[in-house]
């Protein structure tokens, strides 16, 4: 899986902010003993599976104690066990094989923000059974490493879990025969997706269906299509008994309100290969307008495609498949597009532009990045928010309904006088939190054109600024710096 630079330095900075260590991560400055590591990553990856986590870390350059990113002398690509390299002795040493992965870079460390260097490990957790580093399966006590087999009760919790099927790994239809594959997925879809050649065999189709686990071989020696590999490639999700609901609903209303519905449009095909045909439908009949610029006739259309783009990816991706309910929902109105999926966002809404994001469902996640759809990991609000800021459009709301839903509504054009407080506030902070994650500030000047405002509109820039700091989402850079050059950050910056 593809590590960016600035996913890796955004990992960094969020494991820092942890307020203690973790039995998943473990900070270290400048340790390097081999096998030390070796027991690091088995009591890590046995930890994280303890705790529901995907991975676990191991980090050189953050200080134990009050988390500062202080760099490291540790270089794992000239460490080595012998006359081994350490990655290769630590790769043979692991049982069962695991897929850790050592990063590294360049960090801004210390009040005078000098480039330090940052080692990571990032440790796969325990699946199927406890990760051992030779012989000995390891787990973490609090901040203490010892071997699992002193402690019954962690041991007897870590085989629970492995009894813990994620949702998108579950079987969808079983007993499957070959024939009924390919009658029940979209292979052509797969391969036009991921712009690869269609195998003239069989054979061949099914064991690259088989590697991407979209199918697995069942006891009685027929085939099981997993929730996964239907929801990304089903020719029609309706033929699968627990995922009926799991279809895409595009429902279109009259006006502003639910009363007066216009059409209802269900799409039951797989995620992937789906997705451009719902995009198309939405952009089609969402509100638009023709508009004549140097003699030739534009539609422009009342929300960014960039936005539903996202939006759309995210209540596919992050949707609890476990969770009965309403299907994944777009609804459209005269102001506004709903996006609704069940369960609850994954992080706060206030940090969801800079917070590595999480995911409910990471095979899925994987492969629609794969397809390009979406960001596995990285900047889909970031787009989302530079989307509509730049159409001069409120920011999206972003709503957790009774923890059980997530809602976000994205609007089209307001004009300002009928926005509410609320509404300047949020674009405000979104706007400064899209900034900062970019390494920057918003001025007057920026939020005039987030709105759309002239340059005589300086006053009702102003005020927004000013409502969004009393509301505690946003404050200066320099509070003693002159008022025309005055910068802003949001509240956690």
């Amino acid at each position: 899986m593809e590590r960016t630079k600035e996913y890796f330095q955004s990992l960094i900075r969020e494991l820092a902010k942890l307020p203690q260590e973790v039995e998943w991560v473990e900070f270290k400055c400048n340790n390097k003993d081999p096998e030390r590591i070796a027991m690091y990553i088995s009591g890590i990856s046995n930890a994280a599976a303890l705790w529901g986590k995907p991975a676990g870390y191991l980090v050189w350059g953050i200080e134990n104690e009050k988390h500062r990113i202080v760099g490291t002398t540790f270089n794992y690509r000239s460490a080595k066990k012998g006359n081994e390299e350490l990655e290769s002795w630590l790769n043979r040493m692991i049982n069962p094989k695991i897929d850790f992965r050592f990063y590294e870079d360049e960090m801004e460390i210390g009040e005078d923000k000098r480039s330090g260097h940052v080692t990571i490990i990032e440790i796969p957790c325990a699946e199927g059974e406890p990760t051992k580093y030779g012989k000995t399966a390891y787990i973490r006590i609090g901040s203490n490493l010892k071997p699992l087999v002193d402690f019954k009760d962690k041991e007897a919790a870590l085989w629970r879990t492995f009894d813990k099927v994620p949702p998108e790994k579950k079987i969808a239809y079983q007993n499957a025969t070959e024939e009924d594959v390919f009658n029940l997925l979209d292979y052509l879809g797969y391969y036009e997706k991921l712009k690869l050649s269609v195998p003239r065999r069989r054979d061949k189709m099914m064991r690259d269906l088989e590697d991407e686990k979209f199918i697995t071989k069942s006891p009685a020696g027929s085939w099981d299509i997993t929730n996964y590999g239907a929801l990304m490639i089903a020719k029609n999700l309706k033929e699968y008994e627990g995922l009926m609901r799991r279809s895409i609903r595009v429902i279109r209303y009259k006006d502003k309100t639910r009363i007066n519905g216009i059409g209802e449009r269900e799409f039951t095909g797989g995620y992937a290969t789906s997705f451009e045909r719902i995009i198309e439908y939405i952009m089609t009949v969402i509100p638009q307008e023709e508009v004549m610029e140097g003699g030739i006739r534009k539609h422009i259309f009342s929300f960014p495609e960039d936005a539903i783009r996202e939006l759309l990816a995210n209540i596919m991706v992050h949707q609890a498949l476990d969770q009965k309910g309403t299907n994944p929902m777009v609804e459209i109105f005269s102001d506004r597009i709903e996006f609704s999926n069940p369960g609850a966002p994954l992080v706060a809404i206030e940090r969801i532009v800079d917070t590595v994001p999480l995911s409910r469902n990471e095979s899925i996640a994987g492969f629609m990045h794969r397809c390009g759809i979406c960001e596995e990991r990285g900047s889909g609000y970031d787009k989302i928010i530079a989307a509509t800021s730049s159409n001069a459009l409120i920011a999206p709301k972003i709503e957790n309904q009774n923890n059980q839903f997530t809602k976000v509504v994205l609007f089209s054009k307001i004009p300002f006088e009928l926005t509410s407080k609320e509404d300047r506030i949020r674009t405000c902070y979104m706007l400064a939190c899209l900034a900062y994650v970019n390494s920057a500030a918003i001025s007057n000047t920026d939020v005039r054109t987030a709105f759309g405002f002239s340059e005589k509109d300086k006053t009702k820039a102003s005020r927004v600024i000013k409502d969004a700091v009393e509301a505690g989402m946003i404050h200066p850079v320099d509070p003693d710096t002159a008022p025309r050059y005055m910068k802003y950050i949001p509240f956690w910056g």
